[in-house]
């Protein structure tokens, strides 16, 4: 049903779009009501194809299945590849510590002072 309701959307933008001027045949005039009504007709219809075709609705459902599983398949490939490799440097454990990084560093002396020189 993905694939008929994506069809039937990208149809409708197909439509929006301007045809180019250098055809020259004159596209068939139709109203908006008329393509309403039409596309109307169009989604009645299909929804109602799984009731006339049930095999070609389980078939359809399992090969949705295979391909959901083959795109799960593939996003864990990738970010197996990209996802335990994304930065080069060493990889920085997590720290069991509650000090802030404020409070490792040391206090501040003059240098000039430093080694008892006054």
């Amino acid at each position: 049903m993905f694939l008929i309701r994506s069809a039937f959307w990208l149809s409708v933008v197909v439509m929006l779009l301007p045809a180019a001027p250098d055809t020259g045949n004159t596209p068939p005039r139709v109203t908006a009501f008329e393509a309403l009504s039409a596309a109307g007709t169009t989604v009645s219809d299909l929804s109602r194809f799984c009731d006339r075709n049930p095999d070609a609705c389980v078939t359809g459902g399992s090969a949705f299945h295979v391909f959901a599983d083959k795109v799960r398949y593939g996003v864990h490939l990738l970010y197996g590849v990209f996802g335990n490799h994304a930065s080069d440097g060493p990889s920085v454990q997590p720290s069991s510590s509650t000090l802030k990084p404020g409070d490792v560093v040391p206090p501040w002396h003059d240098p000039h002072k430093a080694n008892g020189a006054a």
